[in-house]
């Protein structure tokens, strides 16, 4: 029988390893305000971070941050899947964005199905790539300036970790 959201419940936050959470509290800290992407980005709407403004699908987070907030969370597999289109389009345009890619390789949230490298479909946007855990180049590139800006954030998800799940 198929899984249903009765038998998972439904997530609530990053696992507890999460490499991510670094760079989450680095955007908590400066109050910055961000549109979720769908997976793992869009744990940035609730506690302890409640960062996130809105969430629409994926890829839908930078065309949506471009003319709101100016900062889109998005995953590897999600850009690749649908973010592109929009992000070659505020480049395009010039638009002020900070698109912060979270790479871990994986569709972490449906069961961390590999997905491909984004960096290699973003050599036009000369993007700036930092570890997770390298807390000085982050505090360094995350902000917003008056041109786009790409951030690919790579962290690895830890073997045997799960999202904190609550149950119906």
């Amino acid at each position: 029988r198929p899984q249903a959201m009765e038998d998972r419940g439904y997530y609530r936050t990053f696992c507890a390893s999460c490499p991510f959470k670094v760079m989450m509290n680095i955007l908590k800290e400066r109050n910055m305000k961000i549109i979720c992407d769908a997976g793992c980005s869009v744990m940035g709407m609730n506690p302890p971070y409640e960062l996130g403004v809105a969430s629409y699908g994926m890829g839908a987070s930078i065309a949506v941050a471009a003319r709101s907030t100016k900062v889109a969370l998005i995953g590897d597999y999600a850009l690749l899947h649908s973010g592109l289109n929009a992000l070659i389009d505020v480049y395009a345009k010039r638009l002020p964005l900070l698109c912060i890619v979270m790479k871990n390789n994986c569709a972490a949230m449906t069961g961390r199905q590999y997905t491909y490298d984004p960096v290699p479909y973003l050599s036009w946007a000369e993007p700036v790539l930092c570890l997770a855990g390298d807390v000085k180049k982050l505090k360094t590139e995350i902000v917003v300036t008056d041109r786009p800006r790409t951030l690919v954030v790579i962290g690895t998800c830890p073997e045997g970790s799960s999202h904190e799940t609550v149950t119906y």
